[in-house]
């Protein structure tokens, strides 16, 4: 234990590189490493299976250690499913599995159209002028993550208000600010 407390303290404080200690955790050390306010948890939290556990039905739904094993390996799709399966149809979980990924691919199509607004920016202006922009675009970035955990915790608010709603409102705001450049640069041109 006092190795994984070592890391997780150092990885709390920033002291250390997000590479996930070996071993396996807890629902409680999952929590206490990602930070009870981090979009990892909360998305959970805020999902049903969430729900259902902090009203005391243990054993209704599945918690970090159901799903993800206990460890950082790589999510399994087929033992996800299988432990989907447990409690929905086959034909539910595959339901809920097409539909986020038309979300996840949704929202990979507006960060290309982000990037492919930023291809034309980088052609037009200095990498200091694109500076709001790529902020922008990092933005975005954090709201795709969001969204694909609210696909992957079944979590309604992750999918929509954190997801592409947030998704939509950061490529306008990307859409505004090249049009500023752009119209600053045309004004400059016209003195």
């Amino acid at each position: 234990m006092g190795r994984r407390l070592h890391w997780m303290l150092l990885l709390a404080f920033g002291l250390a590189e997000a590479a996930p200690p070996d071993g396996d955790f807890t629902q409680a050390e999952c929590i206490a490493c990602h930070g009870a306010d981090s979009p990892e948890v909360h998305s959970y939290v805020t999902s049903k299976h969430g729900v259902l556990l902090a009203i005391g039905r243990s054993g209704r739904a599945p918690d970090c250690v159901a799903c993800h094993g206990g460890t950082h390996a790589s999510l399994d799709r087929d033992r996800l499913h299988h432990g989907c399966h447990q409690c929905h149809s086959p034909r539910y979980v595959a339901s809920l599995a097409a539909n986020g990924e038309a979300m996840i691919a949704v929202g990979h199509l507006k960060l290309r159209e982000a990037d492919d607004i930023l291809e034309q920016a980088r052609a037009d202006f200095t990498a200091e002028e694109l500076q709001d922009l790529l902020a922008i675009r990092a933005r975005l970035d954090a709201y795709q993550h969001r969204l694909r955990l609210g696909v992957g915790h079944q979590s309604p608010d992750y999918q929509w208000w954190h997801g592409h709603p947030a998704l939509d409102g950061e490529l306008l705001r990307l859409k505004g600010a090249y049009d500023v450049l752009m119209r600053k640069r045309a004004l400059e041109d016209k003195r």
